[in-house]
């Protein structure tokens, strides 16, 4: 689960991790949605993306190491980058319009749950 402590609101019940050099490589590369089972994408130790080759727009969240949002991304469409800044750790990739319906901003404090 990802969740906004500052403003109360969930991000994603069932995010699921980018681990393996592959699933990392891949990430939503092709897609239409996201995958069955899943309404998030984690990167940890991604300061940055790509939206190359995909087929929708997100919304990126970049958190530091401790889970403090470091920049937003709403309505990112393909073939965009996405730099997250200062102390940026780790990427979450959420389907358009979270970040909105969640009021999350730069300073919020996440919690992500494995």
């Amino acid at each position: 689960m990802v969740r906004n402590l500052s403003k109360g609101t969930e991000l994603a019940s069932a995010p699921r991790y980018a681990t393996t050099f592959f699933a990392r490589f891949l990430g939503l590369m092709g897609r239409t949605k996201f995958p069955e089972g899943s309404d998030a994408l984690i990167f940890e130790a991604c300061p940055s993306i790509h939206c190359f080759f995909m087929r929708m727009a997100i919304d990126a969240v970049f958190v530091d190491r401790e889970g403090r949002v470091t920049r937003v991304f709403p309505d990112l469409k393909p073939w965009c980058l996405a730099f997250g800044g200062k102390g940026a750790y780790a990427v979450i990739e959420l389907p358009a319009g979270v970040i909105e319906a969640t009021r999350t901003a730069p300073g919020d404090r996440l919690e992500i749950q494995k």
